[in-house]
């Protein structure tokens, strides 16, 4: 009975984690690799310019205002475009990465 509530339950564990992951590869033929703690100038470098960018909060610390950002990349991948967003601190380092899926 307990294995099959762990396989039952497995898939959604799972796919919980399979959303953030740390890295993705970028720019022509996928040659480049966007990771966190890369800095937003190199992942705009290696990667491209997004999709897509927007201001999603400040950060106040310190007397200064550093705007936090998000920016989404679709990357195309042997016919597949999957969509990344990666999260940018106020000091303009990745934070986090989080893939969005396929875009059908």
């Amino acid at each position: 009975m307990k294995k099959i509530i762990i396989l039952a339950i497995m898939p959604t564990f799972l796919s919980f984690f399979a959303a953030h992951t740390d890295a993705f590869r970028c720019g022509y033929g996928g040659k480049n690799l966007a990771s966190e703690g890369m800095h937003k100038y190199q992942v705009l470098k290696d990667c491209g310019p997004p999709i897509s960018k927007e201001i999603v909060g400040v950060d106040e610390k310190g007397g200064s205002c550093r705007i936090i950002e998000e920016w989404l990349y679709i990357i195309s991948d042997y016919g597949h475009k999957q969509m990344y967003l990666i999260k940018f601190d106020g000091k303009g380092i990745a934070v986090e990465i989080d893939w969005l899926g396929e875009q059908k």
